[in-house]
């Protein structure tokens, strides 16, 4: 009986202070993100116009989520996901920020893993090859089971 209840109140607590993560891996760059990634947000927009912000986690293949933020995730009112997040690099003794505003959809977050390449067009080469598809300051692409590619440019 004593088992069965410490049991209960352990599975019962873990539920409700964590939610389950979402597989991710996310390159920029054609790099793999360490410690580089600070500020990432999953932003929601519901079908009425309202909007809220709520700060996720990010650990090497995995964005920290809460059971709030699922909540949201499956709610039929929600429209809008976009995932945001600061890119911290260093050019010689120069630190530079890259803002990237990724949108998701809704069926992401039901994939076993998920891949976010970003390619950031400070970096000529990638301006070069894929400067064509976007008129923004970068282009991202996610992989995932069953999932297409970004095709390069001419």
């Amino acid at each position: 009986m004593k088992f069965k209840l410490c049991f209960l109140l352990f599975f019962g607590f873990g539920q409700i202070g964590f939610g389950q993560n979402l597989n991710i891996v996310i390159e920029v760059n054609e790099r793999l993100t360490t410690s580089e990634i600070s500020g990432a947000y999953l932003n929601f927009e519901n079908a009425d116009g309202t909007k809220s912000r709520n700060l996720v986690g990010y650990y090497p293949g995995e964005l920290v989520l809460q059971i709030e933020d699922w909540e949201k995730i499956n709610s039929e009112s929600t429209k809008n996901i976009i995932l945001t997040f600061d890119y911290n690099t260093y050019n010689g003794n120069r630190h530079q920020i890259g803002n990237f505003e990724i949108e998701m959809q809704k069926y992401h977050f039901e994939k076993r893993y998920l891949i976010l390449r970003v390619y950031d067009f400070r970096e000529r080469k990638f301006k070069k090859r894929y400067g064509c598809l976007t008129d923004k300051d970068f282009i991202a692409e996610l992989n995932f089971p069953q999932g297409g590619i970004l095709i390069h440019c001419k």
